[in-house]
């Protein structure tokens, strides 16, 4: 699918469940070590969902349950409600990033369609997909991030929250 379909826009009360239980937690810092090449080292980013299995797990699995998804489930179950509700395929995974713009790049893990959906306090980080801007603020994107190069733009102000709901490659 190399096409862009922009969702009728959902209404702010929507997410205001979720935003409260956002804001009560440390979405983890990403680091040198943990990020991917050209994103800002100090951004803030977790998956809930299924994901690759970390170091620290011992089962043998290839995927599993995030430790997001562990720590938070009622997080997760909020999540799941949303992507039920807006999101119209199937996913395995849901990263929520918290003021990251991000650089040009492709989701190498990902197949398939991802929905991408922002919200909060903010102006600017619009999202733009192979050179075209769209905004995202309440307004769900899909489109697929595997085929699509995408990027943020750099002028983003306030507290700023994007899911991506996709699915794992190889799942």
């Amino acid at each position: 699918m190399n096409e862009i379909i922009q969702l009728k826009k959902i209404e702010e009360n929507e997410l205001h469940v979720l935003h409260t239980m956002l804001e009560k937690i440390t979405i983890p810092k990403k680091n040198k070590t943990n990020t991917r090449r050209g994103f800002d080292i100090n951004h803030r980013a977790t998956t809930f969902g299924i994901t690759r299995a970390r170091f620290k797990r011992t089962n043998g699995k290839l995927y599993d349950l995030s430790e997001s998804s562990i720590k938070c489930p009622e997080i997760y179950n909020e999540l799941l409600n949303i992507g039920k509700k807006y999101c119209p395929f199937k996913f395995t995974s849901i990263h929520v990033n918290k003021n990251v713009t991000c650089p040009k790049h492709k989701d190498s893990k990902n197949v398939g369609s991802s929905m991408l959906l922002s919200f909060g306090s903010y102006t600017g980080g619009k999202i733009v997909i192979e050179n075209v801007e769209y905004d995202a603020y309440y307004n769900p994107i899909i489109f697929d991030g595997s085929k699509l190069e995408h990027c943020n733009t750099d002028d983003l102000e306030g507290t700023k929250y994007s899911l991506v709901f996709f699915n794992l490659r190889n799942k």
